[in-house]
């Protein structure tokens, strides 16, 4: 029978990749000569012959024993000869003292090399601490889409557009897409004072289960982009500009070669201000370069579990002409890449912290509003973990104090306002609601 490759593994392994004949220094894989092939020189030799024709055959050992690992002796190609040329000099009581002596010395040396190799590594005692993602959990969405027939197609939402009327109350967002000749929103059309009320005329307008939604491939993606258009809206009032091309919102000056300055509250200040349009220097000379940077952010909202999503907000370089135009495409790789790769952890997490502190205002959570009743709350605390590691060098190790922002008087009535809204909705919606009406 064929020696098991378990065996075979083991032998190799407690060999060492030398020859166990004593005094042996052969290594049993060549690779000399500069040469990038090994040459393996290994024999596997059997202690007790394979048949009782072989050396030491006649030795009484069942042959089913005869193939595995314990009757296995690892020689060099000159050494398995001279073993099995002297049968009467190297007997099996020999070779078995043989091959146990060397597993011996093989596992003593190597014993002695990793104490040694530990005993230089300094001992490392490992911390319990905070990590922090990229990601805001999303702590409600809209519970409902509202959706009815419109005399527009697909392309012809900007037409549509011209239709909606200004809200009652200005901080509403009405984000809305056709698809099929239907218009979806959040915003509740049964309102007769709402925005869409040119659209709705006479008709009954439909209310879906948002998390119905979810659950199906495609309208699930009508409503990631509900949810985009809300950015867009949220984006757009804090004075960002939209990058379609790169799917990214970014600070534009208002006119060519000006400046773009803004206050915020940083990792661990209660207030300062910084640029996010400016001209570069060059560090060496002091003098202007030819391009601007802006300070951009990737915004996109995933759906991590059945009932769970997030906000994932990832720090962007835009690069300009003049503050303005954008240059090429070509021109704009390079100095971002150079501007990224001097951003460390701790300045990704200071990017972080300034944008979720300007879109959320230095406030708990970010509201959507769409009327009432119908809204969707973002934390501005970032999702984080508890890991166990060696922990950051003290050099390079910062605190961070604002992991959190203190509720007050305004924030907790808001709050305590959306919640008992949010607790109505159902009772306000169902009473437009038709017997007939068909839930997705």
């Amino acid at each position: 029978m064929p020696t098991p490759p378990r065996d075979l593994k083991i032998l190799y392994q407690r060999s060492g990749n030398r020859c166990a004949f004593p005094s042996c220094p052969k290594e049993l894989v060549y690779s000399g000569n500069g040469s990038a092939e090994h040459v393996a020189l290994s024999e596997v030799a059997h202690i007790v012959g394979r048949s009782a024709d072989g050396p030491r055959g006649e030795y009484p050992l069942d042959a089913r024993q005869r193939d595995c690992y314990e009757n296995l002796i690892l020689l060099c190609e000159e050494h398995h000869h001279v073993v099995d040329s002297q049968v009467y000099t190297y007997t099996v009581e020999r070779l078995r003292q043989m091959k146990a002596d060397h597993e011996a010395l093989i596992a003593g040396a190597t014993g002695i090399a990793v104490a040694t190799r530990a005993a230089k590594q300094p001992e490392t005692h490992l911390v319990r601490e905070v990590v922090y993602s990229t990601l805001l959990p999303v702590l409600r969405m809209p519970r409902y889409v509202y959706g009815l027939a419109c005399e527009f197609d697909d392309s012809q939402e900007k037409l549509a557009a011209k239709e909606i009327k200004p809200p009652e109350d200005a901080a509403e967002m009405c984000p809305f897409i056709i698809r099929g000749g239907t218009l979806y929103c959040f915003n509740n059309l049964r309102y007769q004072h709402g925005p869409f009320r040119a659209l709705v005329g006479n008709q009954r307008p439909r209310r879906y289960s948002a998390r119905e939604w979810w659950d199906d491939e495609n309208r699930r993606a009508w409503f990631v982009t509900l949810l985009n258009r809300s950015l867009n809206k949220l984006t757009g009032r804090k004075k960002l500009f939209l990058d379609k091309k790169h799917h990214r919102y970014l600070f534009q000056a208002d006119e060519p070669d000006t400046p773009v300055e803004v206050s915020y509250r940083p990792l661990n200040m209660s207030k300062t201000s910084r640029f996010v349009v400016w001209n570069p220097e060059n560090a060496k000379t002091g003098e202007k370069r030819d391009y601007w940077y802006h300070l951009a952010v990737s915004l996109k909202f995933h759906r991590v579990a059945a009932e769970k999503w997030c906000l994932s907000v990832r720090p962007e370089m835009y690069v300009s002409k003049d503050g303005v135009v954008s240059l090429e495409s070509e021109q704009i790789g390079s100095r971002v890449t150079h501007k990224k790769s001097r951003m460390f952890n701790y300045d990704l997490l200071g990017e972080i912290q300034f944008w979720r502190d300007y879109l959320g205002e230095s406030k708990p959570r970010i509201v959507f509003p769409f009327g009432r009743g119908q809204h969707m709350i973002v934390s501005t605390a970032l999702m984080q973990s508890e890991i166990e590691w060696p922990g950051i060098p003290e050099q390079y190790a910062k605190p961070f104090k604002n992991v959190e922002y203190d509720e007050d008087l305004f924030t907790l009535s808001e709050a305590s306002s959306l919640d008992q809204e949010f607790a109505d909705e159902d009772e306000y919606g169902e009473s437009w609601k038709d017997e007939d009406e068909e839930e997705f």
